[in-house]
């Protein structure tokens, strides 16, 4: 079983490496990849999986499912794009368009591995050969709306036994760590126009609110634990240097290790806010696009995943991609590794020391992290806690190579990350043949999952009743 599935992964490579560069020339951001979804949707019914479109009011999530039998496989895919990363195939910068959105973070490898993988499985379960059901997730806007948490309070995974996951990396390995729990918030003050020469006194600044929240909020990072993170970007700071601002716009993510001290910190995110407002005699309020939960780790799948990136082994790279990577890491900064080594688990650092001078890590890692938590956040925190989730990193680029940079859009488009792609199909896919061949693997998941969420039961991040934010993206991506 475990060799057909290889074998039908690679003889069919050629048709997922072309749906992953279409869905990379897509390069559509998050909540908007209506050619991206469809393309990976319409592969999906055109093999026979019965389709869902439009589900937890976004148009572009959607659900293919194969089998009527137990246990439910579920395999999270993401195909969003990030703004202004446009980017040709080139180790040197060279935008395929200025500012427009680029794959940054690998996601048009990410969807397509997974749409791969369950095609895979869908033979086996047709053949007879395994009994159950897989299901494709697509969960659109990652990187923007946290599209998989209003997926779960849609209740669509209400059912799923185990779900799986994976991202392109730089490394082979689990991914046993945790991640951030976040806010996705906008702070909107609205003040008095005036003429900023004439009468400025006649005024109320938006953009002055915008600002001092800025320098409060700087202030507010000593004395806040040191893990937690806050960052923003000025989406809207007026119209004209002559007119007072009556309106401006800040965007905010607030994150910390827990969802609880996400909870915590929030609130004096917010007195900052009104702070600003009351020494500018403005108004505010604050919008909430999304959120994500930190992520609760499931041993028991964790080693599954490592035992399958063991059989399948990490990709294999020619002379001319080795040589593509050195020309690309002329790029990086010039202590970019040992930056890179401090953002990895500290158990970690002595085992990737030894690809300094490589261009690629060549080997599976062990799984390194467990307990410990890095800096970034998704959404596939949220599905952890609300069935048994885990998920790994192939090489899809040269070690070092920054997230959410041009230099990833490059190799997300090319050979590189085709081929960490595949290697990642045929480790899902092997991953979900034991589970449907296991029963006692699924319930020892099941039965760990249920025992952490005993005393930690999970709570959505979202506002109840709220609906996602497409309008607010729209006006802002001018969609």
């Amino acid at each position: 079983m475990s060799v057909k599935i290889l074998e039908w992964i690679e003889n069919n490579q050629k048709k997922f490496i072309q749906i992953s560069d279409r869905i990379w020339n897509y390069a559509e951001l998050g909540l908007f990849e209506k050619k991206s979804s469809r393309l990976l949707a319409d592969t999906l019914n055109e093999a026979g999986f019965t389709i869902e479109l439009g589900v937890a009011d976004m148009p572009t999530a959607f659900i293919a499912s194969y089998g009527t039998e137990s246990p439910i496989i579920a395999i999270l895919g993401e195909y969003d794009a990030l703004p202004g990363l446009s980017q040709d195939t080139t180790p040197i910068k060279k935008p395929l368009e200025e500012r427009a959105p680029g794959h940054g973070c690998g996601h048009n490898l990410f969807g397509t591995a997974c749409l791969a993988a369950c095609l895979a499985v869908k033979k086996a379960i047709e053949s007879g050969e395994v009994h159950g059901t897989i299901r494709y997730y697509g969960t659109p806007a990652e990187e923007n709306a946290d599209g998989k948490g209003w997926m779960i309070n849609a209740g669509v995974f209400d059912d799923v036994d185990i779900s799986l996951t994976w991202h392109p990396w730089d490394v082979n390995f689990v991914i046993a760590t945790n991640f951030q729990a976040m806010y996705n918030v906008v702070f909107r003050f609205r003040g008095q126009t005036a003429h900023a020469a004439g009468d400025p006194f006649n005024g109320r600044s938006a953009l002055d609110a915008v600002e001092l929240m800025n320098v409060g909020s700087n202030y507010l990072r000593e004395h806040i634990i040191p893990d937690a993170r806050i960052h923003y970007v000025i989406t809207n700071g007026g119209q004209a240097p002559n007119i007072v601002p009556d309106e401006a716009e800040v965007w905010y993510y607030v994150r910390a290790p827990s969802l609880n001290e996400v909870k915590s910190l929030y609130p004096r995110v917010l007195k900052v806010a009104e702070g600003a407002s009351l020494m500018t005699e403005t108004e505010f309020e604050s919008i909430l696009l999304g959120g994500s939960a930190n992520l609760l780790p499931n041993q028991t799948l964790e080693d599954l995943l490592h035992e399958k990136m063991e059989v399948v082994g990490p990709p294999q790279f020619t002379e001319e991609e080795y040589e593509f990577a050195c020309e690309l890491r002329k790029s990086f900064p010039e202590n970019y590794f040992d930056n890179y080594l401090a953002g990895l688990p500290q158990d970690a650092r002595p085992f990737f020391e030894r690809f300094r001078e490589k261009e690629f890590c060549d080997t599976i890692s062990p799984i390194f992290g467990r307990g410990t938590t890095l800096g970034g956040s998704t959404d596939v925190g949220d599905v952890s806690w609300v069935t048994p989730l885990a998920q790994f990193a192939t090489v899809c680029g040269t070690i070092g190579t920054p997230g959410h940079s041009w230099q990833q859009v490059a190799q997300a488009g090319m050979s590189i990350g085709h081929k960490g792609m595949i290697t990642a199909a045929k480790i899902l896919g092997l991953a979900v043949i034991e589970l449907l061949q296991n029963p006692g693997l699924v319930e020892k998941a099941q039965k760990e999952f249920e025992e952490k969420i005993k005393t930690t039961p999970f709570e959505s991040p979202l506002p109840e009743g709220a609906k996602p934010p497409i309008e607010y993206y729209k006006s802002l991506y001018k969609q």
